[in-house]
């Protein structure tokens, strides 16, 4: 599978979840890029924007959609990475922030891993 033919599968996660897909297609090849090779490198499609650590408890959260997807969306627009925005993101109502916090890495920060 090709970057190309996974966003039917973002698309088809959007949809299920009341989310968009970024309207930046380059965006979106780019990260579906990252999921493949994450899934061709450790056997799951892990968000391409976090650390992997090798910890099965923790790294299951970053499994795309990742856990922390619904709320950041819901508060921010998009989600970390910005694979999957709100409607208001999609229709241009509205602007998501730069930048959201990164609540996975505050997770492998406190658990001392």
């Amino acid at each position: 599978m090709n970057p190309e033919e996974y966003l039917k599968v973002v698309e088809r996660i959007a949809s299920s979840k009341g989310w968009k897909p970024n309207p930046d297609r380059e965006i979106l090849l780019e990260l579906a890029n990252g999921l493949l090779e994450n899934r061709k490198r450790y056997g799951r499609t892990y968000c391409p924007c976090r650390i992997v650590t090798g910890n099965h408890e923790i790294d299951r959260k970053i499994i795309c959609p990742c856990t922390y997807a619904e709320d950041d969306i819901k508060n921010y627009g998009r989600c970390f990475c910005g694979l999957y925005v709100s409607d208001e993101v999609f229709e241009g109502k509205k602007t998501p922030p730069v930048a959201i916090p990164d609540r996975h890495a505050e997770l492998i920060l406190t658990s001392g891993k």
